[in-house]
C-alpha cells in the first residue's frame, strides 16, 4: 500500500508565510542556476573550481537582495533599502567567503575530477547556504 503525502490549505498556508521554507525555494532556484554557470566556468573556461564558484555565487548572490526584500523576508514594511541591501552584500561576500574557503581546502586536499566537482560544490553550497540564511534572517532582514 502506497501513502502520498497530502497538503491541505492550511499546510500551504503555513509553508507560504514560513520565510525558511520560502529561502529554500528560492535557493533551490538560484542553486540550480549557480551549479550551472560554476560547471560552465570550469569546464569551459578553465578556472579552478573555487574561482568559477566564486564568480557564479556572485553574480547570482547581487539579485538575491531583491528576492529576500519581496518575497523571502517579505513584510507588509517590505521596501528598497540602501542599508538592508549593502549589509545583504555583506553577508554575501562573508558567506561567498565560505564557500570558496571549503572548496579551496577540498582542492588543496586532492584537485576535483569526475562526481568530486560535484561533492566539492556542495560542500562549500553547504557552508554558504547555512552562513547566508542565518545572517540574513537575523540581522539584515530582521525588523
Amino acid at each position: 500500500m502506497c501513502v502520498t503525502p497530502t497538503f491541505d490549505s492550511e499546510t500551504v498556508r503555513r509553508l507560504r508565510q514560513s520565510p525558511g521554507a520560502r529561502y529554500f525555494v528560492a535557493s533551490l532556484a538560484a542553486l540550480a542556476i549557480d551549479y550551472v554557470i560554476t560547471l560552465a566556468l570550469y569546464y569551459f573556461a578553465h578556472l579552478d573550481l573555487s574561482v568559477s564558484a566564486a564568480i557564479a555565487f556572485l553574480a547570482l548572490g547581487a539579485v538575491f537582495y531583491l528576492v529576500h526584500e519581496f518575497w523571502t523576508f517579505r513584510q507588509e514594511s517590505s521596501r528598497f533599502s540602501t542599508r538592508r541591501m549593502a549589509a545583504n552584500m555583506g553577508v554575501l561576500l562573508l558567506s561567498g567567503a565560505v564557500r570558496v574557503a571549503v572548496i579551496a581546502a577540498l582542492e588543496w586536499v586532492r584537485p576535483p575530477a569526475g562526481l568530486w566537482v560535484s561533492v566539492y560544490f556542495a560542500a562549500g553550497v553547504g557552508a554558504s547556504f547555512s552562513t547566508n540564511y542565518l545572517l540574513n534572517r537575523y540581522f539584515v532582514f530582521r525588523r
